[in-house]
């Protein structure tokens, strides 16, 4: 019988998500007050009766995760655990003892403010898609940007299957969301927020049931989203 997938380390104990969380609020909204930026939400009537779902998203910012977490209803947000990248976050001996202690706290908060799922997108035991779906399996919402780093250029680029595989395993509506403005706040190369215009447009539920396969899927996942984003043009 093979082993059972290792577990993710959410959710966090109860002062940890208590103090995270508060000091996540405490940073983004008042980083829109200091910096006179808005957020603004479209569609959130596509999530009415919805309790577990897939999320996907384009990525631009580091921040897209924080933003649409909090936009999120209670109903759906109580269990939402993002994807990220353990590569990204996680120490290594290379680095000097004040930056591996540094990612040790990021780690730690990102977990207790967000339920911050980490595979290793580079592979290892933290890269089993098993992982996640024993996640799912336990009652779990997911949000997955499918392009798996933050865009450079602006455009998304290539999906990955995942997504689209875990919602067809379960049978769970995927809902696409399109986030624009959030790399005028932190994008890629950039050290410290800036003033911007954040636009989170909520998509139609998806049912994963109507397309052939992943790949199918995922194009027509990629595909809402894209539109999301032209309907602001």
């Amino acid at each position: 019988m093979p082993d059972s997938p290792p577990p993710i380390d959410i959710p966090a104990s109860w002062p940890i998500r208590l103090f995270s969380r508060g000091l996540l609020r405490f940073f983004v909204y008042g980083g829109f007050f200091v910096y006179r930026g808005t957020m603004k939400v479209q569609g959130k009537e596509h999530l009415d009766g919805l309790d577990q779902v897939v999320l996907v998203a384009n990525h631009r910012s580091i921040f897209d995760t924080p933003f649409i977490f909090l936009n999120m209803p209670r109903s759906i947000r109580q269990r939402l655990s993002p994807v990220g990248g353990l590569d990204f976050f996680r120490p290594e001996p290379v680095h000097p003892l004040w930056a591996r202690l540094w990612r040790r706290v990021v780690i730690l908060f990102i977990r207790g403010c967000l339920n911050v799922a980490l595979i290793d997108r580079q592979g290892g035991k933290y890269s089993e898609l098993e992982r996640l779906n024993a996640l799912v399996e336990l009652g779990w919402s997911l949000m997955i940007f499918p392009e798996a780093t933050r865009s450079r250029s602006g455009k998304m680029g290539r999906f990955h299957r995942g997504a689209a595989e875990l919602a067809r395993r379960h049978s769970l509506p995927i809902v696409p969301i399109n986030i624009a403005g959030s790399e005028k706040v932190l994008g890629v190369g950039m050290r410290w927020p800036r003033q911007g215009h954040v636009m989170i447009r909520i998509g139609e539920p998806i049912d994963p049931s109507t397309a052939a396969s992943s790949l199918e899927l995922t194009q027509l996942m990629k595909d809402r989203i894209a539109a999301l984003g032209e309907t602001a043009a």
